[in-house]
């Protein structure tokens, strides 16, 4: 797929190995047309991080972006985003991140997305934030089908009940692909009926898949469901199986509506089965 022209931004990408400078990073009025692109990016990066002087940053990162570095080009984005060393300029922060997705930075796709939805210094623009979105799946970003599958939840829950196949579909990719977090959108459509048929077997599996990768929401959506029953049979069992898991990663509640079941309604043998199906769940 082209790409189209480059008006969208994103997030700064940092070098992915850390980079030291001299302690007097070589000035741009002192460069030799002689300079590599890593001692561009470089010296840069000595500017903007280690020296604090973003407008010093900014010709090496323009020269090292000319000559194709996605790294460049992204931070350039940031630069025109933040308004750090130039004037914030939303169109010139979209060029920017838009060619480094074109250098190969297609993760950055993702925020060029959110970008066109937020409106901080873009118009929104629903068309172009999808378009962006659906370049990422084209171009092998695993969280894209989740960013647009969770726009299209957030349709069906406004009302467009129409998109539910549509979502659910594109998060279902998304947890295909190892996204672990669409597992808890799919939980709410599945046990609320949203914008498709109500499924709680399903709807149970993606919300235990969900708390089971450290969803708090899922996990106390699934404490609650056993302690009171409703859909599932009530099962203090299950309640304390999870709520010992959300305990060990840092819930109080849920300790203390364990610390509850064990002292008044649980058995020792109750007790050491939950505690024990949750020690498989953590260490899973």
């Amino acid at each position: 797929m082209r790409i189209p022209p480059a008006v969208y931004l994103l997030v700064p990408l940092l070098l992915s190995a850390p980079l030291v400078a001299a302690d007097a990073p070589l000035r741009w009025s002192d460069a030799s047309a002689a300079v590599s692109v890593d001692e561009m990016e470089r010296t840069a990066y000595a500017w903007l991080h280690e020296q604090e002087q973003p407008a010093k940053a900014y010709p090496w990162y323009r020269a090292a972006a000319v000559q194709g570095s996605a790294a460049a080009s992204a931070n350039l984005g940031w630069l025109y985003e933040e308004g750090l060393g130039v004037e914030q300029d939303g169109a010139a922060a979209t060029y920017w991140y838009g060619r480094a997705v074109e250098a190969g930075a297609a993760r950055y796709t993702l925020h060029l997305g959110w970008m066109h939805l937020d409106g901080k210094l873009l118009e929104v623009d629903r068309e172009q934030a999808e378009d962006w979105f659906r370049t990422g799946m084209d171009l092998g970003v695993r969280e894209a089908a989740l960013a647009l599958g969770s726009v299209y939840f957030a349709d069906v829950l406004g009302g467009r009940s129409e998109l539910g196949p549509e979502a659910e579909a594109l998060l279902l990719q998304a947890l295909e692909q190892g996204v672990a977090q669409a597992a808890g959108f799919l939980a709410r459509m599945y046990l609320d009926g949203l914008g498709i048929e109500a499924d709680v077997e399903r709807g149970l599996a993606a919300a235990r898949l969900g708390a089971a990768t450290g969803d708090t929401h899922m996990q106390q959506l699934l404490i609650r469901l056993y302690l009171e029953g409703g859909i599932v049979e009530a099962d203090p069992v299950q309640a304390n199986v999870w709520a010992t898991v959300a305990a060990r990663q840092g819930d109080t509640s849920a300790r203390a509506i364990s610390q509850e079941l064990e002292a008044r309604v649980l058995s020792d043998e109750d007790t050491q089965r939950s505690r024990e199906q949750a020690r498989v769940i953590l260490e899973g």
